[in-house]
């Protein structure tokens, strides 16, 4: 059984509309998955960058005709400005996401315009889930951060340290947003961890 709930849209802290979207499945196993994306349609700087690739191609073709450059120039710029498009198209971030499945793990998507990267943590390595509060110049930032256990030694049972692991990087959600995700994510993780010690173990398989 799936079970997709819409959360309503906020602006991220650049001002730009987010949708949350939560997807739980029923089956077994039980899972979540949280995906913010980007409402293209409503974006407000959206125009803004469309309008300044034009006049950069515009401002380039006057360039040519009014200024007399040899070929072997001509040649560097046109090469510069594909590598600069491509980056621009193929590093553009559409969503991300999380798929959270107590027991196995948690899976962290960056979706581009072509492609995506993926980052999976064993459920075993999670060690908490945080709201971090950043000051970057004059704003406070809200950064959803997982605790990730690091440099366990042969046993596999102890942790010399913890790495953090922040989430939704790109979209950069507001503290509304992030709330809504980590007390989901709590429920899940406490409830795993009831079932483990209900189960007489510590251990997680």
């Amino acid at each position: 059984m799936v079970d997709i709930r819409q959360v309503g849209d906020h602006e991220n802290v650049n001002g730009v509309n987010l949708s949350l979207e939560i997807e739980t499945r029923r089956n077994t196993p039980n899972s979540k998955i949280f995906t913010i994306s980007f409402k293209y349609k409503e974006r407000k700087t959206a125009h803004w960058h469309k309008l300044s690739l034009i006049l950069a191609i515009i401002f380039n073709i006057l360039a040519l005709i009014y200024v007399r450059i040899s070929v072997n120039t001509l040649l560097v710029i046109i090469i510069v400005l594909s590598f600069l498009l491509f980056f621009w198209i193929t590093y553009s971030v559409q969503s991300e996401s999380i798929i959270v499945i107590p027991t196995v793990g948690i899976q962290s998507t960056t979706k581009y315009v072509f492609g995506q990267t993926d980052v999976f943590v064993p459920w075993s390595n999670i060690d908490d889930i945080v709201i971090n509060e950043v000051i970057k110049l004059n704003r406070v930032l809200y950064y959803l951060t997982l605790l990730v256990k690091s440099g366990t030694n042969q046993s596999n049972q102890h942790s010399d340290g913890i790495k953090l692991m922040p989430l939704f990087k790109y979209t950069k959600p507001r503290l509304v947003m992030l709330e809504i995700i980590y007390s989901e994510f709590q429920t899940l993780l406490m409830g795993s961890q009831r079932d483990g010690v209900q189960s007489g173990s510590g251990d997680v398989e």
